[in-house]
């Protein structure tokens, strides 16, 4: 039985955020990182996974203090009224990274996989797919993505390396030639694509070993910044900054470049996109398991269902609302950039700051009983 005991190892937590990260990051990052700093969307890698170990260096500072779950920390530490802000906070975060997934991963089976499909069909049999996911329990999620991790792993890995022959080294300089603005906006690009390891607060009632979490957290950032690296320096060999930065998603525009040997399979293009359709489906099942997650305890609703219910609906809507209106996306992106990003470390800040207050008042009155 999947979800016999909701918990979940060390292991299939790194394969969970692997899958996570690296869907949407890989994804979409090229094409972002080549138009902003050209060669230089390397080094955006590496500094924005330096801003990644700082988050997750202050989620581990928090997560020695959570004795029950999350929740219970936030109203222990700042009280009943912010603890229930900073959840509203969260459960806006995941519902709309779920609609917004949501909407690149229809698009993306509709412009890859199935081109006469419906829209409306294919977002409702993905919804209904993530719920009935979700409430088999985490532990069943973990052992299904543990069971096609390398099933997806080891066909990207293969088709990268035919892909080296096509590199122009010439194509990696010039280096070092992007303005401070560029080079900043690619950095916090990268950041955000590694917010979901934020989930990481959430999982510690679920997680065999919680003490172990950050390092996992860490491991599975920094496989997925080395993959996207390699991805993004066979790109950019191969398309070069200014081609790069026009494709929709030269990821996968390079599967479908990629000679096969023998020629048996001329439209190895479909098979990969299948890589990046189970990882924007896992990260589409996280938010919605975060964000129902995060409805039951703050609405204290016992029913499990009727959360995962809810949240697909408000999914759904988020999502229909990025297809319909294309200005939503840049919405997206500022809501990302100047509430989201400076609001998951100023609350983790917040949270230690008031544990340290605290503290040490409890340590003065000691001494001075």
């Amino acid at each position: 039985m999947f979800a016999d005991n909701w918990k979940i190892s060390l292991r299939q937590i790194r394969r969970l955020f692997i899958m996570d990260i690296f869907g949407m990051s890989s994804l979409m990052l090229p094409g972002i990182l080549s138009s902003m700093s050209g060669a230089d969307g390397i080094f955006c890698l590496l500094l924005g996974m330096a801003g990644g170990m700082l988050l997750l260096f202050l989620m581990g500072a928090n997560l020695k203090h959570i004795r029950k779950d999350y929740y219970s920390y936030m109203k222990e530490t700042a009280g009943q009224l912010l603890g229930d802000i900073f959840m509203v906070f969260y459960f806006l975060y995941f519902v709309t990274l779920s609609g917004y997934v949501l909407y690149e991963l229809t698009t993306l089976s509709l412009t890859w996989l199935l081109p006469d499909g419906s829209w409306l069909g294919i977002s409702l049999i993905l919804l209904l797919l993530g719920v009935y996911g979700s409430a088999r329990g985490i532990e069943g999620r973990a052992r299904i993505y543990e069971i096609i991790f390398w099933f997806l792993g080891i066909p990207l890995l293969f088709m990268l390396v035919l892909a080296v022959g096509d590199v122009k080294t010439a194509y990696f300089t010039p280096i070092a030639s992007s303005d401070f603005m560029s080079f900043s906006r690619g950095s916090l690009s990268v950041l955000i694509f590694l917010l979901p390891l934020t989930a990481l607060l959430f999982l510690k009632p679920f997680c065999r070993k919680p003490e172990k979490m950050v390092s996992c957290g860490k491991s599975a950032m920094v496989t997925v910044i080395f993959l996207n690296i390699i991805i993004y320096l066979i790109l950019l060999g191969v398309f070069g900054r200014n081609t790069m930065g026009v494709l929709d998603r030269p990821v996968i525009t390079l599967m479908g470049m990629v000679n096969l040997p023998g020629g048996f399979f001329t439209r190895q293009d479909v098979l990969m996109t299948a890589v990046w359709f189970f990882a924007l489906f896992a990260l589409l099942n996280t938010g919605i398991f975060q964000g129902a997650l995060v409805m039951r305890e703050l609405c204290q609703m016992h029913r499990n269902r009727l959360s995962l219910w809810v949240v697909a609906v408000i999914v759904f809507l988020v999502g229909k609302g990025f297809l319909e209106y294309s200005f939503l996306t840049e919405v997206f992106e500022i809501y990302q950039i100047w509430v989201v990003l400076p609001g998951m470390f100023f609350i983790l800040l917040f949270l230690l700051f008031l544990h340290w207050a605290r503290a040490e008042r409890k340590t003065q009155k000691g001494g001075n009983g």
